[in-house]
């Protein structure tokens, strides 16, 4: 079971400009639900807060089960991200923060391959299994396999401006 319960938020912007005033609502398990509105009214500031990216002002949002998270702009890329960051840009804080400190480690030991590096490296691998790392690379498998007939690990450095 799964739900997202948003309750009474309020949201100021820098100037003091008031952007959420009260928004409640209820998503429940299984639910199919949109959030419609013109530009500016504050759609994407409201999943920035459901999604702990942004905390509120005011309110409490509740929330159980998984949330997965598209970003805006998906597919607009036009920096150097591979796959492998778009991938990671849309998982869990914890989990991106954990393959960031891989991405360190791994840019680390090229440059030093002494023992202490060795050990940060080691490190920083259980660290990501223990955020859920390779459970979440195998799904990560079979979006690429789904998306672009490839393996996960032949599509990770492709850059995401190609897709």
């Amino acid at each position: 079971m799964a739900h997202i319960d948003v309750s009474n938020i309020d949201y100021f912007l820098s100037d003091g400009t008031q952007l959420l005033n009260g928004v409640t609502f209820k998503v429940p398990d299984g639910t199919k639900t949109a959030l419609i509105g013109p530009n500016g009214t504050g759609k994407t500031t409201l999943f920035r807060i459901i999604s702990g990216d942004l905390v509120a002002d005011e309110g409490v949002i509740g929330r159980s089960g998984n949330m997965g998270i598209m970003r805006q702009f998906v597919g607009q890329v036009r920096d150097e991200s591979t796959v492998r960051d778009l991938l990671v840009s849309a998982a869990p804080p914890a989990l991106a923060a954990a393959a960031r400190t891989v991405d360190e480690a791994e840019l680390a030991m090229m440059e030093h391959d002494d023992e202490p590096t060795q050990m940060k490296y080691a490190q920083a691998i259980v660290d990501w299994g223990d955020a859920g790392g390779y459970d979440v690379e195998t799904v990560w498998d079979e979006v690429c396999m789904a998306a672009l007939g490839l393996p996960f690990d032949r599509a990770q450095h492709r850059p995401a401006s190609s897709l």
